[in-house]
């Protein structure tokens, strides 16, 4: 029996507006999105490239009229072709996203989040494609149809919990592989398994890339609240330990991990150039990529 789903067609039907004006008119280049693309929409660029002569078949509201009158020959104007935006979704739903103390699960945020992104690059005329990683990865190629984009939302929002996940490392060898030359990757997870080995790949992804990391964040995970005492299992391994969370060494202990974690995340992110977003479990989703992006 499949997972119960994420996402409600009410989650869809009111994402689907919203993404509409996430990317309306804002895309600029410094954006994430922006890649080399030089307007919203496909078809001939405005950006002149080169004169040269002209040959049959060239559009004649294209000839240089004055250029053409001092050579005594026909002469054209060239536009910079413009690049179709692509972008590819890596979402990671390890068993760490099936949490929250506070508004959503963390898996639920990611898959809202792929929603928008899909939603908003195929409302600007974009190809998406995906990789949704849980008990297996699953793949979506590069697409500008709706279908495709709602099955690669659909299987981030199917993700069942499951002791097994990807390695991170396996997920940057993916991305590798399927994201081209000037193609966004943006890569959806809350990070907690990412750490300075990554560094390597990362960089190799970044230097014809744009990379974008949207962190799903749980403000209560950040402390350990005093709530007595509490049995813990491992969404990983299965075991249970108890703890006290009245401990102030404990809390103190607990505050210090997670706070160091965090820092090694952004350090990692701003060491290879990813840009960095960071999505609250309890927040509205939308306003914040919008500022972002």
């Amino acid at each position: 029996m499949p997972p119960p789903s994420l996402l409600t067609s009410e989650d869809l039907e009111l994402l689907r507006f919203q993404a509409h004006g996430l990317l309306d008119g804002r895309i600029s280049g410094n954006s994430p999105l922006s890649g080399e693309q030089r307007s919203r929409y496909r078809g001939m660029g405005m950006e002149l490239e080169e004169l040269r002569a002209y040959q049959q078949g060239d559009d004649v509201r294209h000839i240089a009229w004055r250029t053409s009158a001092r050579s005594h020959l026909p002469i054209t104007k060239v536009f910079r072709t413009e690049r179709q935006q692509r972008a590819l979704l890596l979402v990671e739903q390890h068993p760490g996203m099936f949490f929250a103390t506070t508004g959503r699960l963390k898996a639920t945020c990611a898959a809202h989040a792929t929603a928008l992104l899909t939603f908003a690059l195929l409302a600007e005329r974009g190809e998406v494609g995906g990789v949704v990683a849980h008990q297996q990865l699953r793949h979506f190629g590069y697409s500008s149809g709706l279908d495709q984009g709602l099955a690669l939302i659909g299987s981030a929002a199917g993700a069942g919990q499951s002791a097994t996940s990807t390695p991170a490392s396996t997920l940057l060898t993916e991305a590798q592989r399927l994201c081209g030359r000037g193609d966004t990757l943006f890569i959806i997870s809350d990070f907690s398994r990412w750490d300075t080995s990554l560094t390597a790949p990362l960089l190799q992804l970044g230097e014809q890339r744009q990379l974008h990391a949207i962190q799903i964040v749980d403000r209560g995970e950040q402390n350990l609240p005093a709530i007595g005492k509490l049995r813990l299992r491992s969404p990983y391994s299965g075991k249970t330990a108890i703890i006290d969370s009245n401990n102030p060494v404990l809390q103190q202990q607990y505050s210090a991990a997670m706070a160091a974690q965090q820092q090694q995340i952004e350090s990692l992110l701003q060491r290879c150039g990813v840009h960095h977003t960071r999505l609250h479990t309890d927040d509205d989703l939308f306003p914040t990529l919008a500022r972002s992006l």
